[in-house]
């Protein structure tokens, strides 16, 4: 597959499963059936394929067994030299073992599609002399809710057997392995015997095949049988030399980011009847991938649409090896693009919706894929209707106050609804209405919107676009600006304009009761109300809130209980007012079981959010600079950088609750927001804190997972999730690389890795050390650069 060759055990950092690979293979959103390779150890099988059908079963697999002279061999003690994996790609791993001293087997397996997994055994003999009796059996098992399944053989007409699986959920699987026939002392295994002469080897083939009825299977695992695997599998090899091949000198650390490539290509499905392109999912594992429902509407959250955090680690790592996917991505959305320009959050495979406006980093993306793929063609297909998106952003219904200073409608639309100023619904938040406050996120994303679109129109030759993205730049900048504390950038109300922090005015006050408060507040601030007590249900209740508004003008807020968010025995609100006193507040509709509480919007909470203003490339130096001490304070840890102040009380580092995670998203803006201001050193150390603890959880569990923990060796969240791989992008832009094509490299700009490190792509190689760049290209020419050279561009045969 790839140039290097592996010598991978279960004691190195794997992921193993494996997913049909879009880019060769058919997908089926609605059906998509993953597959994971089990390496043994003592007392327990060496080699295991592995399934659950989506769910549907508890847990299917399929073990080869070989017999030597009437022994069985498929322990992992029982090998001569157990299996190790020397190569892998997506849709496909290659193991080598020894079932003796002098019988070797190469044990390849392939997802050929959705529906049908296939594996080639090729044996091989050695010695100088013939070894006859001997054979390979095909054992399966299926699992569903604790009880094994029988499984039975079936008499094929042009001879030998088929294994089936039985029925598991609507599949009625079928297993065919060549010349295989029904073992006489078991139904849930096939036998194909066959004898080496001196140095012989021979190859047997198995196909798996899962469709919802036996003849429909067998027909299917028939037809891959009968096929000639030669020129898929040259797809195969052939798509791998499209995928990076990193050596950094650290084996373990080069097995974890060629999986995160492994993974990253596995996680993309063709287009639906929804989507015009291929769009990824975040969670493709053998428990997932299937919907009961046949159109993806049942779907988790990993599979119900391209959310923009995932989708921008996504789409600019993708983008190297398949271009087309990376601006496929943004063409998905593009795709279901309203009049007024309104995008939605998270389109999916099976035509789901979010209902709230996307993310604003749509335009970053589109000028990170022209870094990559160099397609002016396609940035100018898709200016003007970023144009328009970003425009939609500007409108007055997200603007309350008229400001120009847009709020957030839905805490969803920051991709992380768990940063404690906000959290509603959650008891460590402070479950303040995320519209009520204006957030230096926000601006962030918005101001490097409005520059990347304006280096669009100055490269489209857009005179005016451009002007006009430079005017509205000015102005983002200017509204930053005034969030700034001297320290970072801070949250404030959308309607006083002031940073302020909160206090209780009443502490589970009786539901039952008027409460007679006569707190006067300055400066004026906005209130948060909070009901607690009744379990799961869900009062209905009408809050009165009698008081003097900021303007001096007495009034009673009337609130029904339907402006409440509920969750879990607890509603909140915030109210639309700002108050300068509070004199009462009753609820109506509460029993004495219930308690009230009623505290003030406290924004001076830490989180990352203060420190993206350095991601958006558009301030001054001297923000900059000053934005690196709370970086340091605040949010550095071991394992890279968390998403709320280590100094908050409520960062909790054993459960991660509050926002102790690290998450590779928002490591990545800050690690690009460093790159961009010339601290290319700390983003690299950032990366490598990560890349370390992400590689030794891979090592321990055999999965990345969504986030990790900020100081030991944990995955937290899903696991397998695609969010949590290396950031891959982050990673060649801290190296300094990105080869375009097999005759184009770009290259340069400080270098901070330390040790050397070399990228292969498209048969062209650059290495990168302290003391040089190297680079050269299929045709042999080589060039060589000082190790402090200039970002530039390489041409071979320039």
């Amino acid at each position: 597959m790839s140039e290097r060759r592996w010598q991978l055990t279960p004691q190195h950092p794997t992921a193993l499963q494996i997913a049909a690979d879009a880019r060769i293979s058919p997908t089926d959103y609605t059906d998509d059936q993953v597959w994971e390779l089990m390496l043994g150890k003592v007392d327990s099988p060496a080699l295991a394929l592995q399934t659950r059908y989506g769910g549907r079963a508890g847990l299917a697999s399929l073990v080869p067994m070989w017999i030597v002279e009437r022994r069985p061999v498929y322990q992992y003690q029982a090998y001569a030299v157990p299996p190790t994996v020397t190569s892998f790609a997506p849709g496909f791993v290659r193991l080598e073992a020894k079932i003796t001293p002098t019988l070797s087997v190469r044990a390849e397996y392939w997802v050929i599609e959705s529906h049908a997994v296939g594996g080639r055994y090729t044996v091989k003999n050695t010695s100088g002399r013939a070894v006859p009796d001997l054979a390979l059996e095909l054992v399966g098992f299926v699992g569903i809710n604790g009880q094994e399944v029988k499984l039975s053989t079936l008499p094929r007409p042009e001879g030998g057997h088929a294994l089936l699986l039985g029925q598991i959920g609507t599949l009625q699987p079928a297993v065919l392995l060549e010349n295989g026939t029904a073992s006489p002392d078991s139904r849930s295994k096939l036998r194909a015997a066959f004898s080496l002469p001196p140095r012989g080897q021979t190859i047997i083939r198995f196909v798996h095949a899962g469709l919802g009825d036996v003849s429909a299977s067998l027909a299917l695992a028939q037809k891959h049988l009968a096929a000639n695997w030669t020129p898929n599998l040259r797809k195969v090899a052939i798509g791998m030399n499209d995928i990076p091949e990193i050596t950094t000198g650290d084996e373990n650390v080069d097995a974890a980011l060629a999986f995160s490539y492994q993974h990253l290509v596995q996680s993309f499905l063709q287009p639906t009847a929804s989507l015009p392109y291929a769009s990824f999912v975040a969670t493709r594992r053998p428990y997932t991938g299937f919907s009961p429902r046949r159109d993806g509407t049942d779907y988790p959250r990993s599979w119900s649409g391209q959310a923009p955090t995932l989708a921008y680690l996504s789409a600019l790592a993708v983008a190297p090896i398949q271009g087309k996917w990376g601006w496929g991505v943004l063409q998905n959305y593009l795709a279901i693009q309203r009049d007024d320009g309104w995008i939605d959050w998270k389109p999916g495979l099976g035509g789901q919706k979010q209902g709230v406006l996307c993310l604003p980093i749509l335009a970053r993306l589109a000028w990170g894929l022209y870094q990559y793929t160099e397609n002016t063609a396609m940035l100018r297909e898709v200016y003007p209707k970023l144009s328009k998106f970003f425009g939609r952003w500007l409108q007055r219904d997200l603007d309350i106050d008229g400001d120009g200073f847009p709020e957030w409608q839905n805490e969803l639309q920051t991709g992380y609804p768990f940063f404690p100023t906000f959290a509603q619904g959650l008891p460590y938040g402070q479950n303040a209405d995320i519209r009520t406050v204006e957030s230096p996120d926000l601006l962030a994303y918005l101001l490097s919107e409005a520059i990347c679109l304006g280096e669009i129109a100055y490269l489209l030759g857009h005179k005016e676009g451009e002007k006009a993205f430079a005017d509205q730049a000015k102005a983002l900048q200017s509204a930053l600006e005034a969030l700034w504390n001297g320290e970072r950038y801070t949250y404030r109300d959308r309607d006083t304009n002031l940073t302020t922090t909160g206090r209780i005015l009443l502490k589970d006050g009786r539901g039952d009761e008027e409460h007679f408060l006569a707190e006067r507040l300055d400066p004026p601030n906005r209130l948060i109300v909070q009901i607690t007590g009744g379990v799961e249900h869900t009062p209905k209740v009408i809050v009165y809130i009698d008081g003097v508004t900021a303007a001096g003008e007495a009034i009673r807020d009337v609130v029904d209980g339907a402006q409440f968010v509920w969750s879990s025995g607890r509603g909140t609100f915030t109210t639309q007012r700002v108050y300068q006193q509070v004199d009462r507040v009753h609820v109506e509709g509460l029993s004495r079981v219930y308690a009230v509480t009623v505290s003030t919007l406290d924004t001076t909470g830490v989180d990352i959010n203060g420190l993206l203003p350095l991601w958006s490339a558009g301030l001054p130096p001297e923000r900059a600079a000053a934005l690196l001490k709370p970086l340091a304070e605040h949010f550095t840890r071991k394992n890279g950088v968390v998403m709320v102040s280590t100094r908050d009380p409520r960062f909790d580092p054993k459960d991660a609750e509050g926002g102790a995670g690290v998450r590779p998203f928002w490591l990545t803006l800050i690690g690009e927001g460093l790159i961009e201001t010339g601290q290319v050193a700390l983003a690299t150390d950032l990366l490598k804190r990560l890349i370390h603890a992400q590689t030794a959880v891979l090592t321990a569990e055999k999965s990345f997972f969504e986030f990790y923990h900020p100081d030991e060796a944990r995955g937290l969240g899903e696991p397998g999730n695609t969010n949590g791989i290396i950031p891959l992008h982050l990673l060649l832009r801290v190296l300094g690389i990105r080869i375009v094509s097999k005759t184009k490299v770009w290259t340069g700009g400080s270098y901070h890795w330390g040790s050397p490190v070399t990228v292969t792509q498209y048969g062209v190689t650059v290495k990168r050390s302290p003391q040089g760049i190297h680079i050269e290209f299929p045709s042999g020419k080589t060039v060589s650069l000082a190790a402090d050279a200039v970002w530039q561009e390489v041409k071979d045969g320039a």
